[in-house]
């Protein structure tokens, strides 16, 4: 087992404002592991974002500790902010410059010759598709072309360790995965990467552990492998319904199985293997239901992520 680059150690944060505190991170223990690929998965207002701000020094936490390297992360400002590149939601906050000046400017800083960081951006821009564009302002660029820039100074300089909060939105098909391509590859040259995604499918390809988090709380925190094994004796029937019939079919497939989120025409369903068989010969025979289209798959990260999510919500032990 790698040692442990970033450890929390029953981290808290309370915002407060006037009289109201929100309880944003509730007493997170967790590891990180040198050169790992972790997702962190979680609904809005989890308290993902939160995390990561504590782990590059942003955030102070209301109580605990966070460590780097085994030292507290706010005793060490200065190497964690050379050795962490940490890309934001936040607006961009190099949108004055040209895109050229934003990488070679970001390489610098981490103290890169100026030959070399300019060489650098230049593979980066051609990688991503987007030399023609080095000369314009970040501020006059697409959401898209914007997020490309963003993820190069995040990979520009190669620190240590990499931090993306939801690195693919507002990507078209492509660049998700000349995105994911480039994580891969950069983890492969050692770099642990901590990753904050809602596009839990896409993740599942690329990461090794997952932290499941919501509510401010660490509900899960396995490989993938393990995580799935959770809920291996299930197997998720994905029925596409009539359009604005799907409260009917709903109603009948009620008591087989736990419900995921869906769409305006479209059940997700876990359902245990046992009764799967039984569950199938009824929609079979059921000519009557309106169901268009209906299959059977085996569970995904995505399927055991909202498992232990709606357990977390009805109160039950997290199995």
């Amino acid at each position: 087992m790698s040692e442990a680059i970033f450890t929390m150690e029953q981290v808290t944060q309370l915002y407060r404002k006037g009289k109201t505190t929100t309880l944003a991170n509730d007493d997170i223990t967790l590891d990180i592991r040198r050169g790992e690929i972790l997702g962190v998965l979680g609904p809005n207002g989890a308290g993902k974002s939160t995390l990561i701000k504590q782990l590059v020094g942003h955030l102070k936490p209301t109580s605990g500790r966070v460590l780097y390297n085994g030292l507290d992360v706010f005793k060490q400002t200065n190497t964690v902010a050379s050795e962490v590149a940490y890309y934001a939601q936040e607006p961009h906050v190099l949108s004055p410059l040209k895109v050229m000046e934003a990488l070679v400017f970001t390489a610098r800083l981490r103290g890169m010759e100026a030959k070399a960081a300019k060489l650098e951006a230049e593979e980066l821009l051609e990688r991503f598709e987007m030399t023609a564009m080095k000369e314009k302002r970040l501020s006059r660029l697409s959401g898209g072309q914007k997020r490309m820039v963003g993820i190069g100074t995040t990979l520009i300089g190669h620190c240590p360790v990499l931090i993306l909060d939801e690195p693919t939105n507002e990507l078209d098909p492509k660049k998700r995965r000349m995105v994911w391509e480039l994580i891969e590859e950069r983890n492969r040259l050692g770099a642990t990467v901590i990753l904050v995604t809602h596009n839990v499918l896409e993740a599942e390809h690329v990461v090794d552990r997952a932290a499941v988090i919501n509510h401010g709380r660490l509900l899960a925190m396995d490989s993938v492998a393990n995580l799935k094994q959770r809920v291996d004796q299930r197997l998720k029937f994905d029925i596409q319904t009539a359009f604005g019939l799907r409260e009917e079919v709903e109603r009948v497939l009620s008591p087989w199985g736990l419900k995921q989120e869906g769409t305006e025409n479209r059940i997700r369903l876990l359902v245990d293997k046992a009764q799967a068989s039984e569950l199938l010969a009824m929609i079979i025979s059921r000519t009557d239901l309106p169901i268009e289209e209906y299959a059977v798959l085996p569970p995904s990260l995505e399927d055991v992520y909202f498992h232990i999510d709606q357990q977390a919500e009805q109160g039950g032990a997290i199995a």
